[in-house]
């Protein structure tokens, strides 16, 4: 039976993050895939809402792509 779990590398020991239901001594065959820290939602709106303060949409009138190559 295949299961997905996570696992923290620490003292050169992989430790994984839930009980494994495998007899002792049970070779497995592992697939390593380094996992990006996860935001929660609150934190990636958090995110967003700072972006947003530091990015100010501009005031004036948008030039169109014509204008934008004819200006000297």
């Amino acid at each position: 039976m295949a299961q997905t779990i996570l696992a923290t590398f620490e003292d050169g020991v992989l430790k994984p993050a839930e009980a494994l239901d495998l007899p002792e001594r049970t070779q497995v065959r592992l697939t390593l895939e380094p996992v990006q820290s996860e935001l929660t939602v609150e934190e990636r709106l958090a995110a967003f809402d700072d972006l947003m303060r530091i990015t100010k949409p501009h005031a004036g009138r948008h030039m169109t792509r014509d204008e934008l190559h004819e200006r000297p």
